[in-house]
């Protein structure tokens, strides 16, 4: 079947001064004729033609083999969705994705100079009767990395006053208490 091909499409033609895709379509029907037959351009062209079609059916006739890490991860992305969020209660009619939460937190310690947050937890405690406050409070245990040479104790007490700060303020939550990690150390390129 010939294909219509606007001028910026079209090749340079053969030596001979035929379109190679022409030949290549005289080919692919079955419908040479007697130029393209005897020309040894078009009957390269031919040739090329029976070429790449023998390789492209090779390459459909081989059995797809998807490498081993697909399954697994199709199966990740479909049970990621599939499982429920972890919500914070922030009261009777209200919450908000534990991990939105997580993220709100480690900001607060991304902005305080000399330490970086790694990983946030929020778990909110309840007792174990469902009795409580409402919204229940909830222990946040953080991991940070600090600047080498910062004052430690200092920035610590200050990032727990800030979270706790930041759980009433921002989420509308009572955070009963911080646990920070301080788990690696950096220093300033000089």
């Amino acid at each position: 079947m010939a294909v219509e091909r606007s001028g910026a499409e079209r090749v340079e033609p053969l030596a001979c001064g035929r379109d190679a895709a022409d030949v290549w379509d005289h080919a692919e029907a079955g419908v040479l004729d007697e130029h393209e037959l005897t020309c040894p351009h078009c009957m390269r062209a031919h040739a090329d033609h029976d070429r790449l079609g023998g390789l492209v059916a090779r390459m459909a006739a081989e059995p797809l083999r998807p490498p081993p890490s697909v399954l697994e991860q199709v199966m990740g992305a479909v049970v990621a969705d599939l499982r429920p969020h972890e919500l914070l209660a922030l009261g009777p009619d209200a919450w908000l994705g534990r991990p939105t939460a997580e993220a709100a937190l480690r900001h607060v310690v991304d902005t305080m100079d000399g330490l970086r947050a790694r990983r946030c937890r929020i778990e909110q405690v309840r007792a174990p009767d469902g009795s409580g406050e409402d919204p229940a409070a909830v222990w946040v245990r953080v991991t940070v990395a600090a600047r080498f040479g910062v004052d430690l104790a200092s920035v610590t007490a200050r990032v727990r006053q800030m979270m706790i700060s930041a759980g009433d303020r921002t989420l509308g939550v009572p955070i009963a208490g911080v646990d920070i990690l301080v788990e690696d150390l950096w220093e300033e390129p000089e």
